[in-house]
């Protein structure tokens, strides 16, 4: 508004310098001259100035556009990582229940060998007490006493 004040004194200025009339005819048809430019002026301001309104609004609508893009595809995205997450935590549930499973049977399967090897352990003892009972009897019949003879020994003749 500064500036189409001062453009309109300057065309004023200018306007009365140029042909300064005489009379108050000339005075009133040359101050008419100047209204009617001001007026064009004032139009040519007031087209730009929609003109820029028109254009601030397609760059709004335009980036609200994209704007309302980005949002669906960030949606979307968020979306899929939320499934891929919930899918990657009930697989690791599941792998997590069938580790567990294994080790609770491993667990068994290591309690009944314990068990089988504490039976063997104790066969082994009672093998051994018994052989130990049953030795020195075992010894005599097998080294020969130095008072025994040889059975079906060679004759000389």
């Amino acid at each position: 508004s500064h500036r189409v004040l001062a453009r309109a004194l300057f065309t004023l200025a200018a306007a009365m310098t140029m042909a300064m009339p005489t009379g108050l005819k000339g005075k009133l048809a040359s101050l008419e001259d100047f209204i009617s430019m001001q007026n064009e002026e004032l139009a040519a301001q007031r087209q730009e100035i929609e003109s820029l309104r028109g254009d601030k609004s397609n760059i709004e609508q335009h980036y609200q556009g994209q704007l309302q893009e980005m949002k669906k595809t960030m949606v979307a995205d968020v979306q899929r990582m939320q499934e891929e997450v919930k899918k990657h935590f009930q697989q690791q549930k599941a792998e997590n229940s069938r580790l567990q499973q294994q080790i609770t049977t491993l667990k068994g399967e290591k309690t009944s060998l314990q068990q089988q090897i504490l039976g063997l352990q104790r066969r082994i003892q009672e093998i051994e007490e018994h052989v130990a009972a049953i030795e020195p009897a075992l010894l005599y019949l097998l080294i020969p006493s130095p008072t025994s003879k040889p059975h079906g020994g060679s004759r000389r003749k």
